[in-house]
Order: structure tokens, then sequence, then C-alpha cells
């Protein structure tokens, strides 16, 4: 399903478990259209790919593989972190005292999920993906701080508290909010 979502998409028998469409060569696998050009590669990758796999008889289990004793600690996960230099980085908005639902909001501003019209296209939404306001396409960077309303908004906070405005997420997030902590 998420190696092959093309595939998935018009596969009989969704629920169906790999050990049942594995039981018998050919696979137990149909699909409601002929496979054909890309799908057919793809279903060609797809069956090179599990043709080595041996399903066997046990539970499955957790297997932490970072550490020797194969079993999760947060002693490995940190130390495992700290090697791989993947420390999450540190999100200032989280320090200002606002209500949690404007600090949630940032963090969703801050991972690009905020529902606007691209985000929710991505997961099928109906509408449109247009800017109601000027009838652009509607992304982050467009709702927030591209769009005249957004920069409306903006300016009128800058002429009411001399704010220079931001110009992205990523400024926005940054030394824009670091210079309100250290000004205020």
């Amino acid at each position: 399903m998420q190696q092959f979502p093309k595939l998935y998409s018009i596969v009989r028998g969704k629920n169906q478990t790999v050990a049942s469409a594995f039981s018998s060569i050919p696979l137990k696998i149909s699909f409601t259209r002929a496979l054909v050009r890309e799908y057919l590669r793809m279903w060609i990758k797809l069956v090179s790919t599990v043709i080595h796999v041996v399903l066997v008889e046990t539970e499955d289990q957790f297997v932490w593989r970072v550490n020797e004793k194969l079993g999760f600690s947060v002693k490995s996960m940190y130390r495992d972190l700290l090697l791989s230099n993947s420390l999450p980085e540190r999100n200032v908005s989280w320090k200002i005292k606002v209500p949690l639902k404007i600090n949630i909001f940032l963090w969703y501003l801050k991972k690009r999920v905020t529902l606007t019209g691209d985000n929710l296209a991505k997961r099928n939404w109906k509408g449109g993906k247009k800017c109601c306001f000027c009838n652009t396409d509607e992304t982050i960077q467009h709702f927030f701080f591209e769009c005249h309303v957004a920069k409306f908004v903006w300016n009128a906070v800058f002429y009411t508290f001399g704010i220079v405005p931001p110009k992205s997420v990523a400024n926005l997030l940054g030394s824009w909010i670091r210079g309100l902590l250290f000004t205020a």
C-alpha cells in the first residue's frame, strides 16, 4: 500500500493478508483493471521485490536494532540521535507565553500541514485549491504572507506596533519571533 499506492488503489481484496496472497503460485491477487504500461512495470517490480520472502509461523515481535540487546531503551534512542546528528530542531514558538492552541497552530504551520488549499487537495478534498480572496493557488506561503489580505493584516501590525512583517514561515518561526522575545 505504501510503496505502490497506484497498484493498491486498483487491487481487489484490500484487507487480504500477506499469507493468503502468498498461499499459491500464481499469487492470489486480482485487480479491477488490466495491468498495462506503468501498472505492469510496478507489478513486476513488486513481485521481484517479494518473490524471495519466506513467511514463518511465529508471532510478530518488535526489534530495536539500535542496541545489541534488540530491546528499546530511551538511552539507546538518545545515543542514536546524538550519533546520527538528527536531533529535532528546537521550535522557538513553544517558549512564547500564548495559549496552547496558538502554539499548536504554529507547530502545524512549521510542519507545513496547515489546511490550506494545496494541503487539502492532497487529502482528496473536493473543494477548490484557489485563495478565496484573490483566486491564486492557496499555499501556506501565499495565504499567510503573499495574499493582499495577509499583506494588509501584516501592514496593520507594522503601523500599529512598529513590528516588521515576516516574509515566510521560516522567518516567522525563526528570527522574527526571537526578535519579539528579546524586545518584549
